[in-house]
């Protein structure tokens, strides 16, 4: 039911259903979080997940489901040739050229999100779309933020993909100039919780910037030394507490997300 996978030789076959199955839960309730946050556009930008004992196929919506209405058993399954080989429907071309390459070539690209939400996609909007040490949380991303300086098209083959894989390297975030962010993460919780804080600093950074008076740069020195113990608090230890937090919310509320 939930496509193929290769389980390690010490993993039984039920463990690894029930990580598919708690997969696809998690990935709609991000979809449902994210709607909630206005950070959705029509039916359109994707997020996408491996599947759990695979380092091939991935889950997927099908193309015209609203993040607002995903639920675990809407997901399709994609194969390393994007080829869906479980669920009901087809995905969008574009995620499929976006996030194919990303999950074959990157090993911290198990979850992709791609967004065109106002705060950073208005920073790539701007000839320097570079995100600046305005902020503590800014330091976060010190070393681990890449750019895609030119706009080349709509993103219907691979090979945009492969620029944006190429572009990324070992970095989290890719900002697509006149397009949107691309995050990836090894967890669902880790690249959520990754958009999330990109999210909250280009928005002290575009406020800042828009008072037109001069910005305060924290130090490099400074920057050096937090960027990892920060990145280590908010993406290892606080990123699961949150998304737990955030998913509790959604059942406060009824949401049917995983069904």
């Amino acid at each position: 039911m939930y496509g193929q996978f290769n389980a390690g030789k010490n993993r039984k076959k039920d463990e690894v259903v029930t990580e598919i199955q708690q997969a696809r839960v998690d990935l709609a309730a991000v979809h449902r979080i994210a709607a909630s946050w206005g950070w959705g556009e029509s039916v359109s930008n994707h997020m996408t997940f491996l599947v759990p004992g695979s380092d091939e196929n991935y889950l997927i919506i099908p193309y015209g489901i609203h993040w607002s209405e995903v639920r675990a058993s809407d997901f399709l399954v994609v194969d390393a040739e994007d080829k869906v080989i479980s669920g009901d429907g087809e995905p969008e071309i574009s995620a499929l050229s976006l996030h194919g390459p990303l999950h074959r070539r990157l090993p911290q690209a198990r979850c992709v999100i791609h967004t065109h939400q106002p705060n950073i996609t208005a920073l790539t909007a701007l000839k320097d779309q570079t995100v600046l040490m305005t902020h503590q949380n800014a330091t976060m991303f010190h070393g681990v933020v890449s750019y895609v300086d030119t706009y080349g098209d709509l993103p219907l083959n691979s090979s945009a993909g492969d620029t944006v894989a190429d572009v990324m390297g070992d970095t989290l975030v890719t900002m697509l100039a006149n397009h949107g962010p691309m995050i990836v993460g090894t967890s669902i919780a880790r690249a959520f919780q990754t958009l999330y804080f990109l999210d909250r600093v280009i928005d002290v950074q575009v406020r800042a910037m828009a008072t037109g008076r001069e910005l305060e740069i924290i130090a490099p020195t400074i920057v050096e030394r937090m960027a990892k113990e920060v990145r280590d608090i908010y993406l290892d230890i606080e990123a699961p507490m949150h998304f737990a937090a955030l998913k509790r919310s959604l059942d406060r509320a009824g949401a049917d997300y995983a069904d």
